[in-house]
């Protein structure tokens, strides 16, 4: 009996151990397949399973003290999210030309899949305006809301390069918002003293060559605040812009320039008339809030209602709404990228469940969801409060 209870108690210890070392393992190894090293990203086939990419980063003032970080997620073909660590960056982007994918840091900038490298950067930025690649210089670059300098203007940094090196520059100006175009940057300036806005074409040689378009004359400019990149098609410049009244009023405008007499011309793309809309309708990413395709340009909100506007006939429509909750439950972290006739929505409308859906623009119809695992632990792996900055599709 004796005997028999020993030869018991033995095997459940052996079971234990085996147990708690299956966990144990199994934890270390979920945790390593999750959270990637740098050698890893940097591996020639990387990208050719991912999907997507998000880009997420602690608050403003963590950055501001050093504290702070962003993480690169990336999500495969088959729905698994990874990430990895970086130096923060507010309002962090990505872009993919294809062939490589660049990423934004507070020290460096990254260049994956062809030729993957980091390279150091000679001064630190952390606040993103705008990322993008133009396609007949064949660079990438990145506006930053530096602040300003010394002498008490304003400075707007500059990276711009590819895998032969990257250059660093200043803007002497405050940069409201901007849109990649094939060859150059438009930026709208600001006065932020007087309040006007005017148009400046920036180009990216071995200097920066930046060249004054026009002014542009919009209503209320003191109380008007971009909320999309500048879009462009044959003939004109597109711009979305808030004039926010008071917390129960904001109407949402859509600026039309033209690209060769520099002409105005303002409509109302939406008005918000209650408090509760006002409050929540600031689009998920600016830079990711307006898309054109076949004379249509499009717009969504924070309320996932997505606006369309024919270029040809001058009709203001809202299309349709994203598959939000109505609730009282408010998803947290929601991110939006156009491709085509497509809108891509990553969503976590049920509490820590993710998923990435595609909608058609033209029928506004959902035709694709695909669940998203990993990435609840991902976002609540840091005692830091992480925001989603940018979401933008890879592989489709």
């Amino acid at each position: 009996m004796k005997k028999q209870l020993i030869i018991a108690i033995t095997s459940l210890m052996v079971i234990g151990i085996g147990l708690y070392t299956f966990i144990h393992v199994s934890a270390t190894y979920q945790k390593k397949s999750i959270f990637i090293k740098q050698q890893t990203m940097e591996e020639p086939k990387f990208l050719t399973d991912k999907r997507a990419i998000l880009y997420a980063s602690s608050p403003t003032e963590q950055l501001e003290k050093g504290t702070g970080k962003s993480m690169a997620i990336f999500i495969d073909k088959k729905g698994s999210a990874s990430a990895m660590e970086m130096a923060g960056m507010e309002f962090g982007a990505s872009k993919y030309n294809g062939e490589q994918l660049y990423l934004d840091a507070r020290k460096s900038v990254y260049l994956l899949g062809k030729n993957a490298q980091q390279l150091p950067m000679k001064r630190d930025e952390i606040r993103n305006t705008l990322s993008g690649y133009l396609s007949s210089e064949e660079i990438f670059f990145s506006l930053y809301n530096t602040g300003f300098s010394e002498n008490a203007d304003y400075d707007t940094g500059v990276r711009y390069g590819s895998s032969s090196g990257f250059k660093t520059a200043s803007l002497p100006f405050y940069v409201a918002t901007a849109g990649t175009m094939k060859n150059q940057i438009i930026v709208l300036t600001q006065d932020l003293v007087k309040g006007n806005f005017d148009l400046k074409s920036v180009a990216l040689k071995n200097k920066v060559n930046i060249k004054q378009l026009a002014s542009v004359p919009l209503p209320h400019a003191e109380e008007l605040d971009p909320i999309s990149s500048i879009l462009e098609d044959k003939e004109n410049y597109y711009i979305v812009l808030s004039y926010f009244e008071d917390d129960a009023k904001e109407d949402i405008l859509l600026a039309t320039i033209n690209k060769r007499t520099f002409t105005l011309d303002v409509k109302n793309l939406a008005e918000y008339r209650s408090e509760e809309i006002v409050s929540n309708s600031l689009p998920f990413n600016f830079d990711n809030s307006t898309h054109l395709h076949n004379q249509e340009l499009y717009y969504i909100n924070g309320l996932g209602e997505v606006y369309s506007y024919n270029t040809s006939n001058d009709v203001i429509q809202k299309k349709f709404r994203l598959n939000r909750p109505t609730g009282t439950f408010h998803p947290k972290f929601e991110q939006v990228d156009f491709r085509g006739q497509s809108l891509f929505y990553l969503n976590n409308r049920k509490k820590d469940v993710y998923f990435l859906e595609k909608y058609d623009l033209v029928t506004g119809e959902m035709v694709e969801e695909q669940k998203v695992v990993n990435l609840d632990k991902i976002l609540k792996s840091d005692v830091k409060d992480l925001t989603l900055y940018n979401l933008e599709l890879l592989n489709l």
